[in-house]
């Protein structure tokens, strides 16, 4: 499965290079891992030209016969499991605890009661990366993703559980932190700390935008926001650095501080729920969501 997910992802996004980008994959490790299916079938798939990859007759052929495979699997899963007794939930990165806990107290609180003497599905959160997300629902690998919004992939339903608008986070030593309000005059002199190129799909383009509709086109400094310790330390080392979090996020973290952007329609940070639009879990998200009061969209 991992060799047609592969397979698939360079079909769809026409490069090795992209569709290594949107796998979170080296290009290297890619372009083996499609010579090694290739060997295995024993013809070439592919042919390089000067738009990127093209199909072979025979990648034509592979490609009409396995692009069914991810919905049959599921299918089969489906009937060999009507009810699983554990449920993969994909999470991005940057998620807090209590937005965790609101999903299980969601999700696992519908399916805890007991079918005669069998107990109700568990979840297993995982690690995953927005962009992985998407593919892996419909492949079956996992059951339900939580990412932020807005979502691009149009197959999927989505649940809001978490909804708060953003403002500016400060090192406590920033010449900025000692104002309570801060002016976009303030802000155009500052750095936006961001999300790296593929790694919050949809969000990381939206927030930009918004804020330079709204009098700050930031200048973004990407960095890797899943670790905390890499959030702070690139605060607290870059004196013209800010980023944008929710209040709730830094909220116990001595080393920062937090201050409302100067607009009453700041961007907001929205976390959902995701499922495979027109799966079981995707009516089952669509019901807990009618009994949590999340906004749902199917």
């Amino acid at each position: 499965m991992r060799h047609l997910r592969y397979f698939l992802a360079v079909v769809r996004s026409g490069t090795v290079s992209a569709a290594a980008k949107e796998l979170r994959i080296s290009q290297p490790s890619l372009s083996q891992q499609i010579k090694r299916l290739e060997q295995r079938i024993g013809a070439a798939l592919f042919v390089r030209s000067s738009r990127g990859v093209e199909l072979t007759a025979g990648g034509r052929a592979f490609l009409r016969e396995i692009q069914s495979i991810p919905g049959q699997l599921r299918s089969a899963i489906a009937a060999a499991a009507p009810t699983p007794a554990l449920w993969s939930v994909g999470v991005c990165g940057g998620v807090r605890a209590e937005v965790l806990a609101e999903v299980q107290n969601g999700l696992a609180g519908q399916g805890v009661h007991q079918v005669g003497s069998r107990p109700g599905p568990h979840l297993r959160m995982r690690s995953v990366g927005a962009a992985e997300q998407p593919e892996l629902l419909e492949h079956g690998e996992i059951v339900f993703g939580i990412m932020r919004l807005p979502v691009t992939a149009p197959q999927l339903a989505r649940a809001v559980v978490w909804d708060e608008p953003l403002g500016v986070v400060l090192p406590t030593a920033h010449p900025l932190a000692a104002r309570s309000t801060l002016t976009w005059e303030d802000l155009s002199t500052q750095r936006l700390l961001w999300y790296q190129e593929g790694c919050a799909p949809g969000y990381a383009d939206a927030v930009p935008a918004q804020l330079t509709a709204l009098g700050w086109k930031a200048v973004l400094h990407p960095v890797d926001q899943d670790q905390q310790a890499l959030f702070v330390h690139a605060l607290q080392t870059t004196s013209d650095l800010v980023a944008l979090r929710p209040s709730t996020a830094v909220t116990d973290d001595p080393q920062l501080v937090w201050r409302p952007l100067p607009t009453a329609s700041a961007p907001r940070e929205r976390l959902a729920v995701t499922a495979l639009a027109g799966s079981r879990a995707a009516r089952y998200l669509g019901r807990v969501a009618a009994r949590r009061g999340w906004p749902y969209r199917a």
